[in-house]
């Protein structure tokens, strides 16, 4: 039995170490289960469950880890993914992330805090490609951002972020309220630096002089 013990422990310290030195990522958790079955490797994390790759890190009630580099990540429960180089924090219950792809996938109510534009913001779905810096917020979107003329808040079905570019793109019932004025229009644009709004069919709005 100790034997067995010992040659268990060994199996699972090498498929371990093959995980924390792919690309950059490590986990930990108060307990895992590692499957090595060829065509299914997978580390099942619980009880604090946490991942970190590069500035990334993710904590959840659960995740799991799949592929033959361990590339697709799939978290669920009260899941926090933080990165303080880009200055974001994003809370929700349910994440899939691809490694290879730098892709994140949240199909349910997520809350998002962009530290480094001060804007904050709610909604049903998230899709965010991280090489790109393209946040794309889905459904009954609501967005709050700090201005140098007080908080603007936007709502819309959708709503497009490009972080490099300072940018959001409102389509779907999108609304503008800033600054005392209130926007509507078929798509509307925001420039985060040069603060200004541009209108786009079905225009509307009550501004004041």
């Amino acid at each position: 039995m100790k034997r067995t013990s010992i040659a268990m422990f060994a199996l699972v310290s090498i498929c371990l170490a093959s995980v924390w030195a792919g690309d950059g990522i490590s986990f930990s958790g108060g307990s895992s289960f590692v499957s090595l079955q060829e065509g299914s490797r997978s580390v099942r994390l619980s009880d604090g469950a946490r991942v970190s790759v590069d500035t990334l890190v993710i904590s959840a009630d659960s995740i799991v880890l799949e592929g033959d580099d361990y590339e697709e990540v799939t978290c669920q429960g009260a899941v926090v993914i933080s990165d303080e180089e880009r200055g974001l924090t994003i809370r929700t219950t349910r994440l899939i992330y691809d490694r290879t792809s730098e892709r994140l996938l949240i199909p349910t109510w997520c809350e998002i805090s962009d530290r480094s534009n001060e804007l904050v913001a709610t909604c049903a779905a998230l899709y965010y490609d991280m090489n790109e810096e393209v946040l794309e917020l889905q459904m009954r979107v609501s967005l709050a951002k700090s201005t140098s003329d007080g908080i603007m808040n936007a709502k819309a079905e959708k709503i497009t972020f490009d972080r490099n570019a300072s940018t959001l793109v409102l389509s779907g019932g999108a609304e503008v309220d800033w600054n005392g004025d209130r926007y509507s229009a078929l798509i509307v644009t925001v420039d985060l630096e040069g603060e200004r709004i541009s209108l786009s069919g079905q225009i509307g709005g009550t501004v004041h002089g």
